[in-house]
């Protein structure tokens, strides 16, 4: 059966049909220059799509969904699966994905609150007991991780990208359905990957630019080039628009 969705993008609405994308992955493997290992993951069936999202009380973005069930519980992300007590992706961190269900935050808002909390770390010279003030900064840097961790709320660790970076998938809240970058590890941000309209990608819209990119052979110059434009919008690949605001 040939399953297909309708995602948004500058040429308008389109289906995406799931089936040929599925074979385009498993020929990307085959030439083995993915970068991903020789072997796609196998699908997953609907009955254990529907215990992952059971277990984490969310549905899946449909587009996502169908990918699961159409191309890879894998591949070019972090795979989906059940360890024997329970389900998750790849290399999670312990916490990473229980709260699942609970809505996205707003960036900005969610920003500030972090900032808030930073700016107001204890400082030694202002305590005259060392107990006092490991206890307060014990106590601050808990808080701190907590309002930390509340900016991925709602959001799947769908790729780690290296050194401290990682490309989400929001599963809850305002922004479901949309691709971000956690810049964290060096910056304050997350941003969400923009597609051609310079809106929040999809998950469709950003695995069918990735496969794209991909089955296109590129020039060392091609590859710097792209490096050097990450602000270019249209041409430029989606996984690469996390500096645009």
């Amino acid at each position: 059966m040939t399953t297909s969705i309708i995602v948004g993008g500058s040429s308008g609405m389109q289906a995406v049909n799931w089936d040929e994308v599925r074979d385009r992955t498993v020929a990307l493997y085959a030439r083995h220059g993915t970068g991903l290992g020789r072997h796609l993951p196998a699908v997953l069936s609907e009955t254990q799509v529907r215990q992952a999202e059971e277990q984490f009380g969310v549905e899946f973005p449909e587009d996502y969904r169908q990918y699961l069930l159409r191309v890879s519980a894998g591949g070019r992300v972090r795979r989906l699966q059940f360890n024997g007590s329970r389900w998750d992706w790849d290399d999670a961190r312990y916490g990473d994905h229980e709260k699942l269900h609970v809505p996205f935050p707003d960036h900005d808002t969610a920003l500030a609150a972090s900032e808030d909390a930073w700016d107001n770390q204890p400082k030694r010279e202002n305590y005259t007991s060392d107990a006092v003030y490991q206890a307060d900064h014990d106590a601050w840097q808990e808080a701190a991780y907590a309002i930390e961790a509340a900016r991925a709320t709602g959001a799947v660790f769908l790729c780690d990208d290296g050194c401290g970076f990682y490309t989400l998938l929001v599963v809850s809240g305002p922004m479901r359905g949309t691709m971000w970058f956690d810049g964290r590890a060096t910056c304050d941000r997350l941003n969400p990957l923009l597609n051609d309209d310079r809106q929040a990608a999809t998950f469709a819209e950003w695995y069918l630019d990735w496969l794209a990119h991909e089955e296109t052979p590129t020039t060392p110059e091609q590859c710097r080039t792209t490096h050097q434009n990450r602000h270019a919008g249209v041409g430029t690949p989606i996984w690469y628009r996390w500096f645009d605001s």
